[in-house]
């Protein structure tokens, strides 16, 4: 099995329980990280936003929220996801968000129409990240921006070990024991092992055109928020 299919498979399993696992896993911290993202996009005031990988919808309608003029378009690879997304968007009332079934690296979007794009905990899970990220560049609007918040290791040579411990083998337990689904929550431990540095994951956004690429680590750099500005034409 293929990364695509075997990413479609997990996330298509755990879509359910993805909320009540992702407070349990990090110790109810992403929504921290999540909180920062979010007072990040606000301060650019974007009129249009797209939101990556959206999952279940919870930071593309915590935007709309947030920003009620702005148009939100959540896009995700998981029916599964979307059909969750789509219950929380009938029950918020909000009418300004839509979603949507989509490939990361393929976009069915013309060239400049966001101001501002999201990915969380999704480009590690696409198959090719350069391809993902010149797509998002594609789609964003000359002065728009890019934030993508990701898991990632410890830099520390002492603390690292402790941390993949814990992706390696508590939480595949915490997936069987809460969601019944250890194989799935494995996949989050192969695919964070597998997935770029944050300085390789800064140099990317450089190399496919971002400026002022950057990124702030949380909880002992077990996570980060990464930017970039797609410059505008001279």
């Amino acid at each position: 099995m293929g990364k695509q299919e075997k990413v479609y498979a997990v996330f298509q399993g755990i879509s359910v329980e993805y909320d009540k696992m992702n407070d349990i896993i990090s110790l109810g911290q992403h929504r921290r990280w999540k909180n920062d993202l979010l007072r990040r996009v606000k301060e650019g005031e974007p009129s249009s936003i797209m939101d990556l990988c959206c999952g279940t919808g919870d930071i593309a309608l915590s935007m709309a929220t947030a920003m009620p003029d702005a148009h939100v378009h959540g896009v995700d690879f998981s029916e599964n996801m979307l059909v969750v997304a789509r219950q929380r968007l009938e029950a918020s009332g909000l009418k300004h968000v839509q979603f949507s079934q989509g490939n990361a690296m393929d976009l069915q979007f013309p060239d400049e129409t966001f101001d501002c794009a999201t990915i969380s905990f999704g480009l590690r899970n696409v198959e090719n990240y350069e391809k993902a990220l010149s797509e998002i560049f594609r789609v964003l609007k000359p002065g728009g921006r890019l934030f993508c918040l990701e898991a990632s290791y410890p830099e520390n040579k002492f603390v690292r070990p402790f941390f993949r411990m814990y992706f390696k083998y508590i939480m595949p337990l915490m997936g069987r024991v809460f969601a019944k689904s250890p194989d799935e929550y494995q996949w989050l431990h192969d695919s964070t092992e597998a997935f770029l540095t944050k300085d390789q994951l800064r140099d990317l956004f450089c190399s496919i055109g971002f400026g002022e690429a950057g990124y702030r680590s949380f909880l002992l750099g077990s996570a980060a928020l990464h930017w970039g500005i797609k410059p505008v034409s001279k």
